[in-house]
C-alpha cells in the first residue's frame, strides 16, 4: 500500500490540478503511445490493392514497403511509369505517433520537474517532516509539542529569508502548464482535427487550408520498384491506411481532455493567485487556525501583522499544502506554534522598545520620563506619590 501511494499519491508540494497535469495526463499519453505501437503488429495497418499477377510474397512486401513509407502521391503510379514518380506527395507520420505521444508526455512533465528541482531550494523537505509530526501525533503524545516546536523554529528561520519566492515559482510554474496546454491544444487542432481547425479558421477569416498540414492520411496512392535481375520495374497500387483511423478517435480523446484541463489550470491559476494575494482569500484558514489554539477570537490586526509580516506568501502556500494533502490537524498544529513564536518575537520587540526609549510606533519617550514611570509602579499601594516641593 505505501508503495502505490508513493506512485499514486500526490506530493505535499501539488494540488489535483497538479497532479492530474503532472501524473495522470503524463500517465494517459504514455499508455496511448504503448498502445499505438502495440496496434502496429495486432492488427492489419495497411491494406493495397495488388495487382492480380502479385504471389503471396509479392502482396506481403506490398504491404510492407507501402506501411513503412512516410511520402504517398496523390495520383495512380502506372507501372513502368518513370514520370509518375515525380508527381506531388503527401507525407504521413503514421510511424511516429508513439514518438509524438511521448514527446507530448514529456511537454506536460517538464513543469513538475521545474518545481521538484528548485522547491527544495527555498524551505526544508515538507514530506519527512509532515510525516515525522503525524507519527508522533499518534505514538508520542509527550513529545509531539517538543517536535513542532523545533519544525516551526526552522520553519519560520526560513521564511525570514524567503517571504513570497517560492509562491512566485509556483505561479511561474503553473503558468508554464497553462502554456503547455494552449500549445497542445493548437498543436492537435491543426494536425489531427482538421475539419475543426478549418472551421475555425474560416469564422477568423483566416485561410487554414493553406497552413493545415494533416499527419496522417488514409487513402494514398504507393509506388515502390522491384529490381529483378539486370532491370528495374516500378508498380504504383492503391493502399488504405486503417490504423490512422485508430489514432484519429486517441487525438480526438486528447483533445477534449487536454480542452477540458485547459480551462480547469487556467481557472486554479487564477484561483491562486487570488488566494495567496489578496487578503480577504488568504487570511481565514490561517485566522481559523489560531483561533482554535486560543479558544477565543484574536485580535484582527494581530493576525494581519502574522500572516504579512511573519508568513508572507511562502508561509501561507505552504501551510495551504499540507493542509490540503496532509491532515487539517498538522497545518493547524503548525499555525499555532508559528503563530507563539510569532508573539514571542513580538514580546521581545517590545521590551527592546521599552528598554531603549523607542516604542513601536517610533517615538522617544524621555529616559526621565521612564525613570519616575518606574519610581510611581515600585510605590507601595498606599503611599502617595511624589509631589515637587515648592521652592520658597
Amino acid at each position: 500500500m505505501a508503495g502505490l501511494r508513493t506512485w499514486f499519491g500526490r506530493g505535499l508540494y501539488q494540488d489535483c490540478v497538479d497532479f492530474i497535469n503532472s501524473f495522470w495526463t503524463v500517465l494517459l499519453l504514455a499508455v496511448c503511445s504503448v498502445v499505438s505501437f502495440v496496434v502496429r503488429y495486432t492488427t492489419t495497418p495497411i491494406s493495397c490493392w495488388s495487382p492480380a499477377h502479385f504471389t503471396g510474397p509479392m502482396h506481403s512486401f506490398t504491404q510492407e514497403s507501402c506501411f513503412l513509407k512516410d511520402l504517398y502521391h496523390n495520383e495512380s503510379v502506372m507501372a513502368n511509369d518513370v514520370n509518375k514518380i515525380s508527381s506531388a506527395t503527401i507525407p504521413s507520420y503514421h510511424l511516429w505517433i508513439p514518438l509524438i505521444l511521448f514527446f507530448q508526455a514529456l511537454a506536460f512533465k517538464v513543469p513538475n520537474i521545474i518545481w521538484n528541482s528548485t522547491k527544495d531550494l527555498f524551505t526544508f523537505n515538507m514530506e519527512e517532516t509532515v510525516e515525522s509530526l503525524k507519527s508522533v501525533q499518534v505514538t508520542n503524545p509527550g513529545n509531539y509539542q517538543a517536535l513542532f516546536s523545533h519544525a516551526a523554529r526552522v520553519f519560520a528561520s526560513l521564511l525570514k529569508r524567503n517571504r513570497f519566492t517560492l509562491s512566485i515559482l509556483y505561479l511561474f510554474v503553473k503558468l508554464l502548464s497553462c502554456v503547455n496546454l494552449i500549445a497542445q491544444i493548437m498543436f492537435l487542432t491543426v494536425y489531427f482535427r482538421q475539419n475543426l481547425a478549418i472551421r475555425m479558421g474560416s469564422s477568423a477569416g483566416i485561410d487554414v487550408d493553406s497552413i493545415i498540414k494533416p499527419l496522417l492520411v488514409k487513402d494514398v496512392y504507393c509506388s515502390f520498384q522491384v529490381r529483378m535481375m539486370q532491370n528495374t520495374r516500378f508498380y504504383g497500387v492503391q493502399c488504405i491506411l486503417p490504423i490512422t483511423e485508430i489514432y484519429e478517435k486517441m487525438f480526438a480523446f486528447l483533445w477534449y481532455w487536454v480542452f477540458l484541463l485547459a480551462v480547469i489550470t487556467i481557472l486554479n491559476l487564477v484561483l491562486w493567485a487570488g488566494f495567496l494575494f489578496l487578503p480577504f482569500l488568504r487570511d481565514g484558514r490561517i485566522t481559523a487556525h489560531v483561533n482554535a489554539a486560543k479558544g477565543s477570537r484574536s485580535d484582527e490586526l494581530s493576525i494581519t501583522r502574522f500572516i504579512s509580516d511573519f508568513l508572507g506568501t511562502d508561509g501561507v502556500l505552504v501551510l495551504s499544502m499540507i493542509s490540503r494533502n496532509s491532515s487539517e490537524l498538522v497545518a493547524a498544529d503548525l499555525t499555532q506554534h508559528l503563530h507563539q513564536l510569532f508573539q514571542e518575537e513580538e514580546e521581545c520587540e517590545n521590551q527592546r522598545h521599552l528598554h531603549t526609549g523607542k516604542p513601536e510606533g517610533g517615538n522617544v519617550v524621555p529616559e526621565a520620563a521612564i525613570t519616575e514611570a518606574a519610581l510611581i509602579h515600585d510605590l507601595p499601594s498606599g503611599a502617595e506619590s511624589p509631589e515637587k516641593t515648592p521652592i520658597v
